[in-house]
């Protein structure tokens, strides 16, 4: 079996790593050779160059570039693959006709998130972009069910294969009192949350939750991890009084090692701008045995069993929110539960395996 990956690039995301992670065990399996089109050379996992694969950069600006079906073509008679496996739409709508010309099955793995249906009308540019490469795909795979609900996918179509998660890559290097020494963290609990300050996040209502928790108790630390333009707009949103027990720590390496020292994991989604595929912060609470507390939308209703594995809020309230974190901090037998079902869940149902299996299923269902 001979499979041909195309990626926009190999930036740092969860994509791109799942791709990897793809990638570096398929190409141990004795009947699977793998060759990967990059349309950049913006490459920041840099191992895809120690898989003894074929590496072609194709450099270009794909909707002015015409050239790029010939170099497309070049491989696809050289390489001669029995599946074509693209992760972008714009590359999907590209290369997605040729192979309908040429009767080799094209799967599409453009969609990673759920955005809630008015960033997704009928005649919008983000519906119309993604559903354009349809009728060239065998296959088009979503990362979650709300995923193929939000684009609309055929049904006979569509399928969710969930995010592998490699428990292999997560250590925590750095031993807790050093941690919570370095950002100066007294109190008996933390709550964090892990994401980039930009829209698709609600920051927002996780410091309003977060000074409605310390109204009552002074003994837990919020912690933010992660930058971004809204970063400073958000650090000043917090009240003098409670700016105290406030740490925003900006981007950081190390983020296992934080992570590891939170009694409760937050995720706020603001749904109006984004809805969450399956979010790898979420995945990294659960882990490490952290029960979550995460906007309910998108796809995280599939990773979070609410009272089980964690706790969903609605949208924007941080009143909710408040309310479910306390209940975890007075109760830490059952947040201790909730953290060791959220583990569980995950070596179950969303480890790297689990991951690879379903592909290599995938791809020998397609050739049939």
């Amino acid at each position: 079996m001979k499979i041909l990956y195309i990626i926009e690039s190999l930036t740092h995301g969860g994509k791109e790593r799942r791709l990897i992670s793809l990638i570096k065990e398929l190409r141990l399996r004795d009947n699977i050779g793998i060759e990967i089109i990059i349309l950049s050379e913006d490459i920041h996992y840099k191992e895809i160059y120690d898989f003894d694969i074929k590496v072609h950069i194709f450099k270009r600006n794909i909707k002015k570039d015409i050239r790029i079906l010939s170099k497309f073509n070049l491989v696809l008679k050289k390489f001669k693959p029995d599946i074509v496996h693209c992760w972008d739409n714009i590359a999907a709508i590209h290369f997605g006709p040729v192979c309908k010309l040429k009767n080799i099955p094209f799967l599409n793995s453009m969609i990673s998130t759920a955005p809630p249906a008015n960033l997704v009308k009928t005649f919008s540019k983000r519906y119309i972009s993604t559903a354009l490469s349809y009728p060239f795909s065998d296959v088009i795979l979503a990362n979650c069910e709300a995923g193929l609900r939000s684009f609309r996918v055929p049904k006979n179509k569509g399928k969710c294969i969930y995010n592998g998660f490699d428990f292999n890559r997560k250590k925590v290097k750095v031993p807790d009192e050093i941690i919570r020494s370095k950002f100066d963290i007294t109190t008996k609990f933390v709550v964090g949350m892990s994401g980039g300050f930009y829209i698709r996040k609600d920051y927002k209502t996780f410091v309003e939750a977060g000074q409605l928790v310390l109204k009552n108790r002074k003994d837990v630390t919020l912690i933010a991890i992660g930058d971004g333009p809204n970063l400073e707009a958000i650090k000043n949103s917090v009240d003098d009084e409670f700016k105290e027990n406030f740490r925003f720590v900006g981007k950081q390496r190390d983020v296992d090692s934080i992570v590891n020292i939170f009694t409760i994991g937050v995720l706020s989604s603001n749904m109006e701008q984004h809805g969450e595929g399956i979010s790898n912060s979420i995945m990294e609470y659960m882990i490490f045995n952290k029960p979550a507390v995460a906007t309910n939308g998108g796809g995280t209703p599939e990773l979070i069993i609410n009272n089980e594995t964690g706790l969903l809020v609605e949208p924007k309230n941080a009143i909710d929110m408040a309310k479910k974190i306390e209940y975890l901090l007075n109760n830490p037998s059952i947040a201790e539960e909730m953290g060791v079902k959220g583990r569980e869940r995950i070596e179950t149902h969303f480890s790297i395996q689990v991951m690879i299996d379903q592909f290599y299923q995938l791809y020998n269902d397609s050739l049939k």
